[in-house]
């Protein structure tokens, strides 16, 4: 499994978003251009606000979506239940 951060900021945002903590241990992927396809492909972009949810997709090694947890900005996502959903896939 592979985490990935998609977040609709350019690269440059992310670059120093990443920097500003000091690096991250995965990579980031810019859905900047064309604004949120990656994270509407996925189903959590929010057309109200005009950005993405804040959410988890585990995604299998053949690309298809097996989990999606979306919590509010302010909630912690459940790691066990996440954990779960990631050793279903070994």
């Amino acid at each position: 499994a592979q985490v990935v951060g998609i977040l609709c900021d350019s690269v440059y945002t992310l670059k120093a978003w990443a920097e500003s903590l000091g690096g991250v241990s995965y990579p980031l992927c810019s859905d900047y251009w064309p604004h949120g396809k990656v994270t509407q492909a996925y189903g959590v972009f929010n057309e109200e606000v005009g950005r993405p949810e804040r959410s988890i997709i585990v995604v299998d090694g053949a690309g298809i979506c097996r989990y999606i947890d979306v919590h509010q900005l302010r909630e912690v996502p459940d790691e066990e239940e996440i954990a779960d959903e990631l050793t279903k896939l070994s």
